[in-house]
């Protein structure tokens, strides 16, 4: 009667080890910038809010152009994480908010995961002036120097 009880035991611990690691590696998935903002950027417009107001609504902007100070972005990512292997996006959004000369939101520009740009790096390089010596400083490096003295 023992020996039926520990062979049952054993199929159930090792079933549920299978099952408890193939639920580990189930993914996870998370949210940042501005949660739920698709409810609440239309009232931007609707209402002509002001600055302040949109930054009560939504918060502060995850950016704000370096150019033109009246354009406020903000951005929301859900990416998915999988054990090891490479996060995937599976969504992007960019909120553009252009606001007038009176800071009240005039235009919403939307952006997604389509819109992103591929940026190429060029690999070419510029030396920087003034790091050449001279043919005088060559000729002249030890003097005064007081570790070449041995």
């Amino acid at each position: 009667m023992k020996l039926i009880y520990k062979k049952n035991f054993y199929k159930y611990l090792i079933f549920s080890l299978l099952l408890s690691s193939l639920n580990s590696c189930s993914g996870r998935i998370s949210n940042h910038g501005v949660l739920n903002i698709e409810n609440k950027i239309n009232t931007v417009l609707e209402r002509k809010l002001e600055k302040a107001e949109v930054e009560a609504l939504l918060g502060p902007p995850s950016t704000v152009s370096a150019f033109e100070f009246n354009k406020w972005y903000y951005i929301n990512n859900t990416m998915k994480h999988f054990a090891f292997y490479k996060s995937e996006i599976v969504s992007h959004k960019v909120y553009e908010i252009i606001f007038n000369s009176e800071n009240q939101a005039i235009k919403i520009n939307s952006y997604n995961e389509k819109d992103l740009n591929n940026i190429t790096y060029n690999e070419d390089y510029t030396d920087t002036r003034g790091n050449q010596k001279s043919l005088l400083q060559n000729i002249l490096k030890g003097v005064g120097d007081s570790t070449l003295s041995n």
